[in-house]
């Protein structure tokens, strides 16, 4: 799988003026993921938790970000009135992933079980390994509470995701993938949180929810070859909130009788020759391949990740297997640029506009080639006999919910800190640790407009 600039897991004119000069199909991919929300309970102003089943079918290009909306009127628990390490939720999903070089027809099962997470943004933890111990420090339990790190403490990448952001609730959970921690979080903010200029910022549409698989957005990650080398679909999640933790707290509180709508805003990746392959699975992204990348061998007669397209050779019985065509350290099907070295000797997998596509072999670095598919899903949810004007809960009813009234004030604690200005960017990309992307919501990000 291709990696992306940043995110730990990333010619000549004449050569620019030809692609210039070729007209790709910009719908050649497809794009129609599917959406379906379900309430426990319906009753009006009681807590209930809700699943949310998201997926992909085989022949769609994978997403490139995913933001979902909760109704403006629900209510929402302040993560600072749950303690820290209540369990809120769990995410099954059944990701399709390459490894190590092979077809992207690999299913992999996952389960993240999530907890209340910090939301002292001073009181950080580090992503990497910074005690050097062989553990990352976010997996790490070093006040030996029985909760990892990254749920007691705030991951410091996510100060420079998000700048002065402050989120209304984080979740976070941990599960191991092919031997790697990896870590999923869930993010909610306020309603009228700018995401980017391809995910609308009404406020009407409720609290944007955005999920952090991994350091996906930490500009000092650094990428590193891995056993996960693509990540396609088909992809299923099922994602179960939970309404009342098992102790008994609330966590979400219905709105009053009426209909609502659950809103998801989808992007499909970008495919630049128009062939139906992403170019995060494409490892001929200027050239039509002759196969399938889904399909073992399909294309690629000498089996060693590169389609025949661009293969210089492609003949097993001449020594045309080179898993390393460019001799990297990066193997061809996780390569953004597998005719050309750009491993960590050289600029890391580089990839300036995020199209998946690295900077060493991309005739024009700084324009992110292909086009984004967009899809726009809705949910409608029927409160009581949905007869009634709607509304947010009453105090009484979810007296700790962060609920925004008629005039733009919220409680519990009556202050408007509205941060609609802070911009947040996609990122148009999935990567080596996106193998078990999906849930609630899901958005790959950076600081950086699109």
């Amino acid at each position: 799988m291709k990696q992306a600039l940043h995110l730990g897991l990333l010619p000549s004119l004449v050569a620019l003026i030809a692609f210039l000069a070729v007209a790709y199909p910009s719908d050649a991919q497809t794009f129609n993921p599917t959406l379906d929300v379900t309430l426990d309970d319906t009753t009006p102003e009681v807590a209930s938790g809700f699943t949310v089943d998201f997926a992909l079918p085989k022949d769609n290009v994978q997403f490139a970000g995913l933001v979902q909306f909760i109704p403006r009127d629900w209510g929402i628990v302040r993560g600072d009135q749950i303690e820290i390490g209540t369990d809120v939720g769990n995410l099954e999903a059944a990701a399709t992933l390459g490894l190590i070089g092979g077809a992207c027809n690999s299913d992999l099962p996952v389960v993240f079980e999530f907890k209340n997470a910090s939301l002292d943004t001073g009181d950080t933890v580090s992503f990497d390994d910074a005690d050097d111990n062989g553990t990352a420090d976010f997996a790490e339990d070093k006040d030996d509470n029985g909760l990892i790190d990254a749920v007691d403490k705030y991951p410091s990448f996510l100060n420079s995701v998000f700048e002065d952001l402050q989120p209304l609730k984080r979740t976070a959970g941990m599960t191991i993938v092919a031997g790697i921690p990896v870590l999923l979080q869930f993010l909610i903010f306020e309603p009228g949180t700018e995401i980017s200029d391809e995910i609308p910022s009404d406020a009407e549409l409720g609290f944007p929810t955005v999920t952090i698989l991994q350091n996906i957005g930490d500009d000092d990650a650094v990428p590193q070859p891995g056993a996960i080398t693509d990540f396609c679909a088909p992809l299923t999640t099922i994602n179960v909130t939970f309404g009342t933790s098992p102790d008994g707290q609330q966590l979400f509180v219905n709105p009053q009788d009426g209909t609502y709508t659950y809103t998801t805003i989808a992007l499909g990746q970008r495919d630049a020759d128009g062939d139906g392959f992403e170019n995060s699975l494409d490892t001929c992204p200027f050239t039509v391949n002759v196969g399938d990348p889904k399909v073992a061998n399909s294309g690629d007669l000498d089996s060693d990740g590169l389609d025949a397209a661009c293969d210089p050779n492609d003949d097993l019985a001449t020594g045309g297997t080179d898993s390393d065509e460019d001799a990297d350290g990066y193997l061809n099907r996780q390569d953004n640029c597998p005719l050309v070295a750009n491993g960590q000797a050289e600029d890391n997998q580089a990839d300036e506009d995020l199209d998946q596509i690295g900077d060493a072999c991309d005739p024009n670095p700084t324009v992110a080639d292909g086009e984004l598919s967009s899809a726009r899903l809705e949910s409608v949810i029927t409160i009581g006999d949905g007869t009634g004007p709607g509304g947010p809960p009453s105090a009484e009813a979810c007296p700790d919910c962060f609920v925004v009234g008629e005039d733009g004030t919220v409680r519990p604690d009556g202050d408007d800190d509205s941060n609609t200005g802070v911009i947040i960017a996609i990122i148009i990309a999935v990567v080596v640790a996106v193998a078990v992307i999906g849930g609630g919501a899901a958005m790959m990000m950076r600081r950086r407009e699109v």
